[in-house]
């Protein structure tokens, strides 16, 4: 297997001829090295840096066969499904051995992966799947077990499903976001201008229910109040963990550019990646902060609502709540 990889450098002619720059050479024969002394993973990053300057199906094939020998298998899928899409057919045995190698690998990684297909609502304005951002299409490639889908809409709405996939599965996740329920008081209402023996006749004034008074908490609202802070808390805090991890890699594009750029004066930099990694980091810090102040706000009502008095009086209405409580 080795040998073949080896080999993946070879019909780069034939697939198509490029003009190499002396850096990109230069790594090559580096990664050539490294996997002659079976450093797999150092072979699979100087690949990468090839890919970044000259963006060739031959570095993408070498890649993808890569991350299949470190079992990386989502990955694997990935880059080997554009290299088996773009590679052109065979003409000698060594091209045609090399070939059906590639096709067996990314055969091989699909069987190591469950493969989800979101379906979002209208109007969405951003997609995760485990907290990563799901920037080219609907369809991710996951490891088996469960995992968690999230949809951003433009008004902030937020859709969630929970999705358990196996190995060599494939399964759509449809996506809805939550309507708010109407309250009761503007369902009973009845129609503008309605009369007549079966119309409502002036509301009666609105008073504290009998026996609102409590004799002390309902454990049912402290329980929910509780579960509710902890869980916006909990996926604030993992937000903004994620939110670091996009700027660290923001930060280390910026960087590996830089680099690139002296090394070869008319390296490009794929700034559309850098700006999606930056605008991901930005939306997560922003959700992130909203679910940690909605979970503050949630433990404070809970407990105010815990130290009321006992004969305190609670009525909600439409537009709010109203309390009563006698000192």
């Amino acid at each position: 297997m080795l040998f073949l990889v080896l080999l993946a450098a070879a019909p780069a002619r034939a697939e198509a001829p490029l003009k190499r720059s002396r850096a990109v050479k230069e790594l090559i024969r580096e990664a050539g090295a490294a996997l002659a002394r079976l450093d797999v993973a150092r072979a699979r990053e100087l690949w990468g840096e090839v890919y970044d300057i000259e963006r060739s199906n031959v570095a993408m094939c070498n890649m993808g066969q890569l991350d299949a020998r470190m079992g990386r298998w989502e990955e694997a899928v990935v880059e080997l499904s554009q290299c088996v899409e773009h590679m052109p057919a065979p003409r000698t045995e060594v091209e045609r051995r090399l070939y059906d190698h590639r096709h067996a690998d990314l055969a091989r990684a699909r069987r190591r992966v469950g493969e989800v297909v979101l379906m979002p609502p209208p109007g969405v304005v951003g997609m995760f799947v485990n907290g990563r951002g799901v920037k080219d299409g609907s369809r991710v490639y996951v490891r088996p077990g469960q995992h968690e889908v999230m949809a951003v809409g433009q008004e902030g709405q937020v859709a969630r499903a929970g999705v358990k996939v196996e190995a060599g599965e494939s399964k759509e996740v449809p996506l809805t976001f939550d309507k708010p329920a109407q309250a009761p008081e503007e369902r009973a209402r009845p129609p503008k201008g309605a009369s007549g023996p079966g119309a409502p006749g002036p509301a009666a004034p609105k008073g504290p229910p009998q026996g609102a008074g409590r004799s002390g908490p309902d454990f049912r609202i402290v329980t929910t109040g509780a579960v509710a802070s902890v869980g916006f808390l909990v996926a604030g805090t993992v937000s903004l963990q994620s939110a670091q991890g996009y700027e660290q890699e923001a930060k280390a594009a910026r960087q590996h550019a830089q680099l690139m750029s002296t090394v070869d004066p008319a390296f490009q930099p794929d700034y559309d990646e850098m700006v999606d990694t930056a605008a991901s980091g930005k939306l997560m810090r922003l959700l992130g902060t909203s679910a940690l102040i909605a979970g503050a706000a949630a433990g404070a009502a809970t407990l105010v609502y815990v130290w009321l008095p006992n004969d305190a009086q609670i009525r909600v209405t439409a537009h709010g709540a109203e309390v009563r409580v006698r000192w």
